[in-house]
């Protein structure tokens, strides 16, 4: 049961963030053209929605290998060439990642005394979306790789 929870996690926050982005956007609508009164803080909660809402997204998609690739060479490759392109992709990957992930953080540690104007909120919470779901697509490149090589020295040994 946690297994599956905590495997779903990043879906169901991506999932979460998306139908808070939807309600609030239809909500700020409602309230400024049939109510005549506008939110004024809609612009900075809609903000860190998105922001949470790709990175936690990105993180899922990275879960099922679902980003965008061009694998026009790749698929030239003979198998087991494809197979190493891989790792070799996954490894190029993780290091991006985690250099992103480690500039991120230091982003978010260093805007911990800058606010939002409206609602006084510290960007540290809109800019820690970015390590966390840099370091996410990370773990989740890392468990494929092991689990390619796993695949690999299993096809190997047949």
């Amino acid at each position: 049961m946690r297994k599956k929870l905590l495997g779903a996690l990043d879906d169901r926050l991506a999932n979460l963030c998306t139908l808070f982005i939807v309600i609030i956007t239809v909500w700020a609508v409602f309230t400024r053209y049939m109510l005549n009164s506008p939110i004024l803080w809609v612009e900075e909660i809609l903000l860190a929605a998105y922001i949470w809402a790709i990175m936690l997204g990105a993180a899922a998609a990275m879960k099922r290998r679902k980003h965008i690739s061009i694998d026009v060479f790749f698929t030239m490759l003979p198998p087991k060439a494809q197979r190493y392109a891989q790792l070799m992709n996954d490894a190029i990957s993780i290091v991006v990642l985690v250099v992103f992930g480690w500039l991120g953080l230091e982003l978010a540690m260093e805007s911990g005394g800058k606010i939002t104007p409206i609602l006084g909120v510290s960007y540290i919470y809109l800019n820690l979306a970015i390590p966390v779901g840099s370091f996410w697509m990370a773990i989740y490149l890392v468990i494929h790789m092991i689990n390619d090589m796993r695949k690999q020295a299993e096809g190997e040994n047949k």
